[in-house]
């Protein structure tokens, strides 16, 4: 299993290389640079977390507050999750859920969400196997992360 961690300062020219990636795979291109990078999560509202094997960065999820004005307590959506290609499959992308899981009920939110491009189907159907729960169906499928699974 890989070891993760909070991303901190010295973690930013990874993430941002996996980001990159992230952003190569939906046919985007990534504006963020290291400034930003460091004003989101070091300063910001933004909560990374790292996955490594041998040391080497291998995958990423990044938390971000939302407000909804019909649930109380915070509400937490993991809006990136990626993992090496060669490396998928190996319970790298579902170890870093549980590590947004376990921050997401210390930090005591209500809600935690996440979701996928439709041109994704492969993500999807790995949230279903998980268990989670589907909320919507358009855009893109997005799926509820019960919090009290890590209890």
């Amino acid at each position: 299993m890989p070891d993760i961690t909070h991303a901190t300062p010295k973690d930013m020219t990874d993430l941002l290389h996996m980001i990159g990636k992230l952003c190569a795979f939906h046919g985007d291109i990534c504006q963020m640079g290291l400034a930003d990078a460091q004003a989101q999560f070091t300063h910001g509202p933004l909560s990374a977390f790292i996955a490594r094997e041998n040391g080497r960065a291998v995958g990423y999820c990044v938390i971000e507050p939302h407000w909804r004005p019909m649930e109380t307590g915070p509400m937490l959506d993991i809006a990136h999750l990626f993992v090496e290609e060669a490396l998928r499959g190996r319970g790298i992308g579902k170890a870093l859920i549980d590590t947004a899981i376990s921050y997401a009920s210390a930090q005591g939110a209500s809600r935690l969400t996440i979701g996928t491009s439709p041109d994704n189907p492969a993500a999807a159907a790995a949230y279903r196997r998980m268990g989670h729960t589907e909320i919507t169906f358009t855009p893109g499928p997005r799926f509820e992360i019960a919090l009290d699974a890590q209890e």
